[in-house]
């Protein structure tokens, strides 16, 4: 299961309330809650567990205080919460170009690919291949 969320204690709050003071995790919240219900009901019923994934997404390229506070609120929650970090795409120009012809770097055929890859596009695509080795995804090879 991915679960995406920005850098920010907007989307945090999603998986836990924090103290707004010490920034101190007080408990899991409503979403964090209904996961916690799901890998409980598939551990009665299929003896397995559900591989959670936490992605920092549209992360920034600047390292500011917020990014910090975010990342070790995280880091306390995964062990908290038995959920896995992994890093997302970052805030990319290339990445919103290609929305509106509905596709993705993925998408991209060798000749496009070699025509127009820029350095934007090449790191793009690293960044993608990065996630889905991250992921571990059973049969994907990167």
């Amino acid at each position: 299961m991915i679960t995406p969320i920005n850098e920010s204690f907007v989307d945090f709050d999603l998986l836990a309330h924090v103290d707004p003071d010490s920034l101190a995790i007080l408990g899991p919240s409503i979403y964090a809650e209904l996961v916690w219900s799901c890998r409980k009901a598939r551990a009665a019923t299929e003896g397995a567990s559900i591989d959670w994934v936490v992605i920092r997404n549209r992360t920034s390229h600047i390292h500011a205080k917020n990014r910090k506070r975010v990342e070790d609120a995280l880091d306390d929650l995964s062990r908290r919460l038995g959920f896995r970090q992994v890093s997302g795409l970052s805030e990319r120009v290339v990445f919103r170009e290609m929305f509106p012809a509905g596709i993705t770097l993925l998408d991209l055929t060798n000749e496009e690919a070699n025509a127009s890859l820029t350095m934007s596009h090449v790191a793009a695509r690293q960044e993608v291949r990065a996630l889905l080795s991250a992921l571990n995804l059973p049969g994907v090879v990167c």
